[in-house]
């Protein structure tokens, strides 16, 4: 298994690596990587967050402090070559006085939902400077009509950070001998530049 690892930096840039099958002997126990391909001037400020979708590897999310979230696929092509397409691009609900508010954090959870129709969603969290925190639906599905993001939970403000929120981390569905039900409980934290930890829980059903 060789799954793209993705990068990001004040350059505005997205990278994406791929671990090498080429290593010499010297080198079989390292972990190498070679960049595949790269989308320049992916935002239009510094990229803060990058994360691929568990249930989707080829889903990519990111967020930047122009205060956008954007979804990508990674295609790959018949010579193994990589390339990003950009799919969805929203801000979150939540800007207080602000023109945008820079996106901090971004993380899908290891859950997706399905409509009747067959259209898959996933589920992102988001983290902002101001350090809100947001649940958004958001379609991972090639075949989606209505390609749109959705609000599914803004956390209340007085249960949020002080200040910017810095990561999101969800915890793994049916870890620690859980079934996986429908409608099922789904935990994440989040740590923020105020030394604070919060975590929550969401339910939801698989079911759109």
């Amino acid at each position: 298994d060789n799954p793209p690892q993705a990068s990001s930096g004040k350059d505005r840039r997205i990278c994406i690596w791929k671990k090498s099958d080429h290593l010499s002997a010297e080198y079989n126990d390292s972990c190498e990587y070679q960049l595949t391909t790269a989308m320049d001037s992916a935002h239009k400020r510094i990229v803060w967050s990058v994360h691929f979708c568990p249930g989707k590897p080829n889903i990519l999310v990111s967020g930047s402090r122009d205060g956008f979230v954007k979804l990508w696929r990674i295609v790959e092509g018949d010579d193994g070559s990589l390339d990003m397409l950009e799919m969805l691009k929203f801000e979150p609900l939540c800007k207080g006085n602000k023109k945008s508010e820079p996106v901090t954090a971004v993380s899908f959870a290891d859950f997706i939902s399905r409509s009747d129709d067959g259209i898959e969603y996933g589920l992102l969290s988001i983290g902002t400077e101001c350090g809100r925190v947001e649940v958004w639906k958001v379609p991972i599905s090639e075949n989606d009509p209505n390609f749109d993001a959705k609000l599914v939970f803004s956390v209340p403000a007085n249960e949020c950070h002080f200040d910017s929120v810095k990561k999101i981390a969800w915890r793994p569905v049916g870890c620690n001998g859980d079934e996986v039900l429908s409608p099922t409980i789904l935990t994440f934290a989040t740590c923020g530049e105020d030394c604070g930890v919060r975590i929550f829980m969401l339910q939801v059903s698989r079911k759109v």
